[in-house]
């Protein structure tokens, strides 16, 4: 099967909260820090983190997506990554999901193997560094890169 894929960053961007937090956390072993020391300037009313303008999200997005392996039923996918970005975790999106949508990666990932794929349908990924973890989570997309005749839109 052959055809128009349509990859839906947006609702992506919604559940890479949980995943990304679900697999990412546990495994990170965070020293303990020392209490923090009042502070004699005021602090600012709004808990809200600033929000990431779209050059912010061009810049730290991975880059030069490609497939350098494709055996059918499993892909190998590479990516580069900005220096800066090494530090994100990593989501692989795909579209068709067939099952699953989002694969999770540790920080600083440049490549992951896609299993389960059906040898004749065309398919579409995305790589993302997960810049924010939260109910509006703020993800930094790579371009999409398609294999088997499938078109991104």
């Amino acid at each position: 099967m052959r055809g128009k894929v349509v990859i839906g960053a947006s609702v992506v961007a919604m559940a890479v909260a949980g995943t990304v937090l679900a697999v990412v956390l546990p495994g990170q072993n965070q020293q303990p820090q020392p209490p923090a020391r009042a502070s004699k300037r005021p602090q600012s009313a709004s808990t809200e983190p600033a929000e990431i303008n779209k050059a912010a999200l061009a810049a730290l997005a991975p880059r030069r997506l490609r497939v350098v392996s494709d055996k059918g039923a499993a892909v190998t996918v590479q990516w580069t990554l900005p220096a800066k970005t090494r530090r994100y975790p990593l989501v692989l999106q795909r579209e068709p999901a067939d099952g699953q949508q989002l694969m999770t990666m540790e920080a600083g990932a440049t490549s992951a193997r896609v299993l389960g794929l059906d040898p004749d349908t065309g398919y579409c990924f995305l790589v993302g560094a997960a810049l924010e973890i939260s109910q509006k989570s703020t993800v930094a997309w790579s371009k999409p890169h398609c294999i088997r005749g499938a078109v991104s839109r």
